[in-house]
């Protein structure tokens, strides 16, 4: 077979693994000094307390309450409440303003059948020859851009209604009145209060609140991160000097034996005399039956018990030569 007609195997593609970015996190604490972790520490710590205000603050802005009132036109109270802020999105949602409108009779009429209409219309023109056709529309059939409400009963002195409204952002007029409640076109004489008002930033602002808290949750992990890095370093943990003498000492016990011959080894006949120095130079040393005090560092003494164990406790070597157990 040709050169041309033998094909080119592919070369095996070498991956290499990529450690997590959690492990390349761990490395950079450890390798950093104890004066960058402060300097970490202190930067963490400050960003907790920027992002606890800042949310603090965007909740401030949700929570606002933007107040407006309205004037008198005749037997009809209008106000241009001009361009309500607020996501530009149609239809009934959990991004619309809220709108409370609190209306006091001062002098109500004495018709029994009388009631107070409110309108909330989305126009950018309070003043158009069509709002009355918008008006008459949204009392027959009212929808989410050209509200309408009415009290449930006659209104008497003094007598406060709350009314409720949630809009899309954009231009609103409000008009409220005292109507016939069985012809609500007909308007009636009188007086009222209205003081109104809109939270038209609890969206936006909401939603940088619950971000700006996430993020002072984020710095706060960090802090406690770096916190426990630098009492590591400054505050290592504190043992006793009997706690160290043990530390330092070896092992608490000798080592294992090896094995050996379970019996003496056979006899052999040999002269029935004493034994020849070479024969007593290999015969065991006896096994002491006392303890003895082997040294450790730093003038410390163990216990070396006959069967070979240690005795934990730290001894010292008194001026007479004796061993005493040493106290702090």
């Amino acid at each position: 077979m040709s050169d041309e007609e033998q094909q080119a195997e592919p070369e095996p593609e070498t991956t290499e693994s990529v450690p997590p970015l959690e492990d390349h996190h761990e490395e950079a604490m450890k390798e950093m000094t104890l004066e960058e972790r402060q300097e970490a520490l202190k930067r963490s710590r400050w960003n907790v307390f920027l992002y606890l205000g800042l949310a603090a603050l965007m909740f401030g802005f949700a929570l606002f309450p933007f107040p407006f009132t309205a004037t008198a036109v005749g037997d009809t109270y209008e106000q241009d409440l001009g361009f309500v802020w607020g996501p530009p999105l149609d239809g009934e949602d959990f991004t619309d303003v809220p709108i409370e409108i609190e209306i006091t009779a001062t002098t109500p009429p004495t018709n029994s059948n009388a009631r107070i209409a409110v309108y909330l219309l989305n126009s950018d023109d309070c003043a158009s020859s069509e709002i009355l056709d918008i008006k008459r529309d949204s009392r027959a059939n009212p929808t989410h851009d050209y509200q309408y409400q009415i009290s449930d009963k006659a209104p008497i002195v003094d007598e406060v209604f709350v009314f409720e409204f949630d809009v899309d952002g954009g231009g609103q007029c409000l008009f409220a009145e005292y109507v016939d409640k069985d012809n609500t076109g007909n308007t009636l004489s009188g007086t009222m209060e209205i003081d109104g008002s809109m939270w038209p930033n609890q969206i936006w602002a909401g939603i940088l609140a619950v971000l700006f808290l996430g993020l002072s949750g984020f710095a706060f992990l960090g802090a406690q991160r770096h916190g426990e890095g630098v009492k590591a370093l400054t505050e290592p943990s504190k043992k006793t000097t009997e706690e160290e003498v043990l530390a330092t000492a070896g092992p608490t016990g000798p080592p294992p034996s090896a094995a050996g011959p379970s019996g003496p080894p056979p006899s052999s006949p040999g002269p029935s005399g004493p034994p020849t120095v070479d024969e007593a130079a290999d015969e065991p040393e006896a096994t002491p039956t006392e303890p003895v005090f082997e040294a450790a560092e730093n003038g410390y003494f163990f216990r070396k018990m006959p069967d070979g164990s240690y005795d934990q406790t730290v001894y010292v070597q008194a001026e007479d030569g004796s061993y005493v157990p040493y106290e702090e």
